[in-house]
């Protein structure tokens, strides 16, 4: 691996870390825009992180009035000068549109989304738009129309996607922040393979109005950061469920979660006894082993459990997110000239071979794991770990490798351990898992933390715990 591509993942872009730098006045709004800048520059070209990139002047006059606040006292909160990117299937009024097609090729966003809306409002500085799978169509950061999105570890291997670009920002300091979707992974993959944090939460609590849609019973906002507590912080601006706030969830975080004094003492972690772990990596597996080991050691209970996910199971998935991208991009195909892959023509193509009550038949089974999941997850306090991805970043134009002696479609390993939580819409939070060794320099790996729908905050609060614990395992990318 060059260590050239070590040296620019960056490791000070912590939303938590910058936050006291700015309140403080040793940092100013106006530098971090530069220092995103500046590194957009020097390394975009090669990892095809943006496809739009905000003008430069425009960055700067929003920065320096940014700071104009913050020296008058007129402090927005966390995200104030905060320099953030989106996912180019996120609208932004006057900023080119693409989804990463060249059927938007000529498209300018009318209107801006809710969720941009949000962090603009609280002080967060748009600095671009990401490089993405086309129409999200994909996992593994693949684009034939503006180049792939590259792995800044190694730019040999994929990034992830669809919400590649956005990992890539996030991974080498581009941005402080990035917010992408994820329809069966698309944020948590690229994340575990670009050594980030990235968040899924509960179906429905983050408004996806002004976002163009793939599978709309499948799609959920997603966050991407450096750390854990980052995305907490990113979410609360975000969170657009009422049930979530409820009194009851408040008084079980501030009662049972304390900042830097361990894991919650009713907190019960479980440990997947087969399916998730039965493909796996040889050396993924021993880490998240050898955590589980760790855990264990501290005097956390980790409990077995055992989920059975057929191949009936993972054909409802597809039929589902098949089906809806037809009916949500058909017309695409009755006018395109040329403009889509041919990948993406033929997963519509495939779409439209799907009659409805076949579709509500898929959707009948996920109602049935969804309950079956629902009673593994029958005490408020319980988190399931699990691999992010059962195979590391592979190389670029990989599509099928051997694992366990069989050989199979990367496309499938990459979503094996995601796509039911899409399906189920519960929260589900990658964190990097740090090698045992840290003098050995990999392509990251991510552990998933998984909980009921709504503990949303039970998760953030065990990654952050997990963070905390593991933090001088750490491999350095440096």
């Amino acid at each position: 691996m060059d260590n050239f591509w070590l040296n620019h993942v960056n490791e000070d872009m912590s939303l938590v870390d910058i936050i006291p730098q700015l309140k403080k006045g040793l940092l100013s709004p106006v530098d971090l825009v530069n220092k995103c800048l500046f590194r957009i520059k020097k390394l975009n070209s090669i990892l095809n992180s943006f496809i739009t990139v905000i003008p430069e002047e425009i960055l700067l006059s929003q920065a320096k009035e940014s700071e104009r606040l913050l020296k008058s006292n007129e402090y927005r909160g966390p995200l104030h000068g905060i320099p953030f990117s989106v996912k180019d299937l996120i609208h932004v009024r006057d900023v080119k549109f693409t989804a990463g097609s060249r059927y938007y090729s000529d498209y300018v966003s009318k209107d801006t989304a809710a969720v941009v809306e949000k962090l603009t409002n609280a002080g967060a500085i748009l600095v671009g738009t990401n490089n993405m799978n086309e129409l999200a169509s994909g996992i593994t950061g693949k684009n034939v129309h503006f180049g792939d999105s590259k792995n800044p570890f190694d730019p040999s291997r994929i990034s992830g996607g669809s919400s590649g670009g956005s990992a890539v920002a996030v991974a080498t300091g581009m941005v402080v922040f990035s917010i992408g979707t994820d329809t069966g992974g698309s944020v948590r993959v690229p994340s575990s393979f670009c050594g980030v944090v990235g968040m899924k939460p509960t179906y429905g609590t983050i408004s996806m109005s002004g976002i163009l849609p793939l599978s709309p019973s499948l799609d959920h906002i997603g966050i991407i950061t450096r750390k854990t507590i980052d995305s907490q912080i990113i979410h609360n601006v975000l969170n657009s469920s009422g049930r979530y706030h409820s009194p009851k969830m408040t008084d079980f975080t501030r009662s049972r979660f304390h900042y830097g004094n361990g894991f919650p003492k009713l907190l019960k972690l479980l440990c997947p006894s087969n399916h998730f772990l039965d493909i796996l990596d040889k050396e993924i597996r021993y880490e998240f082993f050898n955590l589980i080991s760790l855990l264990k050691s501290k005097g956390i209970e980790v409990l077995d459990v055992h989920l059975s996910l057929t191949a009936e199971y993972y054909k409802s998935w597809k039929t589902v997110r098949l089906y809806e991208a037809f009916k949500v991009h058909f017309s695409k195909m009755q006018i395109d000239s040329g403009h889509l892959s041919e990948e993406v023509r033929n997963m519509l193509l495939k779409g439209s071979r799907i009659d409805r009550s076949t579709y509500l038949n898929a959707k009948n089974m996920i109602r049935k794991i969804r309950n079956k999941f629902l009673g593994v997850f029958d005490r408020s306090n319980r988190v399931l770990l699990l691999p992010t991805t059962v195979i590391r970043a592979p190389r670029l134009r990989t599509t099928r490798v051997t694992i366990n002696d069989k050989n199979k479609r990367v496309r499938d390993l990459l979503l094996r351990n995601t796509i039911v939580f899409n399906s189920i819409g519960f929260p589900a939070l990658t964190i990097p898992l740090f090698k045992s060794d840290p003098n050995e320099r990999t392509i990251p790996i991510g552990l998933q933390l998984v909980s009921a729908p709504y503990k949303d905050d039970l998760v953030f609060e065990t990654g952050i715990c997990i963070e905390k614990l593991t933090c001088n395992k750490q491999t350095s990318p440096r």
